[in-house]
């Protein structure tokens, strides 16, 4: 059965991931005042990190249209498709998976073929584990079923931590979610956040940058036995590969992907933040 995968800009999957796999990515907007950007389309990582570090004004984010869904499920099915797996960013931290689900509705009653929906209930490195592992799924030959089994498994098997500079991005933002209660108390120090049910809530709080490194790489070692490690950056490569080479004696047969976070989650988590998503076997 040919089983394609559809998800949204935010899952930060490397480049090379997305085209060996033939995932079909939609993408979110940015908009630095009025000129809006497709997120991997109109503007990458790189210069994103770059124009907000100048720029005067907090970006914002938009989710795809029904519209901009409908024809990348058509597309998918045209192309030879015999069903759909659209896997996506919490419902919790986006609008994007009911856009995904108004178009499916659509496009799968006209196209007489199924188009199943997932809430990854994550984003970033979380949501690209999940996609990535029905996509392994998919490319194997596996029915829909078993597909939508493999991306269900995989959400109950990544934890995503994030070090950020500050939480000025994610509460100007508006999607500092349970990370409020970490505000007033931040003066010199550096918050740990992560995922958890859907939505961004408090990890752990340190005093310097060099302390909080090291509080990820603890976490990190209590996955020892993790699948994959996924490693991701805002703009500070060099400090997201010399993490990598910290801890990467502690993680024997353990597949590393090194990432950047994008333009639209680094709208919320500013420059600088450097996040790790283990997968644990299922």
């Amino acid at each position: 059965m040919n089983v394609r995968i559809v998800t949204d800009s935010t899952c930060d999957l490397p480049r090379e991931l997305v085209e060996r796999y033939g995932i079909e990515v939609v993408p979110l907007t940015v908009f630095f005042g009025d000129e809006a950007l497709l997120d991997g389309v109109d503007i990458d990582a790189e210069r994103f990190y770059r124009r907000l570090e100048a720029s005067k004004v907090l970006p914002r984010t938009s989710q795809p249209s029904v519209e901009q869904f409908a024809t990348a499920y058509r597309r998918v099915l045209g192309s030879g498709a015999d069903a759909i797996l659209s896997v996506h960013i919490s419902a919790k931290l986006s609008g994007t998976l009911n856009s995904a689900r108004l178009a499916a509705t659509e496009v799968a009653a006209e196209a007489g073929r199924p188009i199943e929906l997932i809430d990854s209930k994550n984003v970033s490195l979380g949501l690209g584990a999940v996609v990535l592992a029905a996509a392994e799924q998919a490319a194997a030959g596996a029915d829909l079923a078993s597909v939508v089994a493999a991306a269900n498994a995989t959400i109950g098997a990544v934890h995503v931590v994030c070090v950020l500079d500050t939480l000025e991005y994610l509460q100007k933002g508006g999607r500092i979610g349970r990370a409020r209660s970490m505000l007033g108390t931040l003066l010199n120090v550096k918050p740990l956040v992560h995922v958890e049910d859907g939505e961004v809530a408090p990890f752990d709080r340190v005093r310097t940058r060099a302390r909080a490194l090291e509080r990820l790489a603890e976490f990190v070692r209590e996955h020892r036995g993790a699948r994959r490690l996924f490693v991701a950056c805002a703009g500070n490569d060099a400090e997201a590969d010399a993490f990598i080479e910290r801890v990467r004696p502690d993680l024997p047969g353990t597949e590393i992907i090194r990432g950047h976070i994008g333009p639209i989650v680094g709208v919320y988590t500013g420059p600088n933040t450097l996040g790790v998503c283990p997968v644990m076997p299922t």
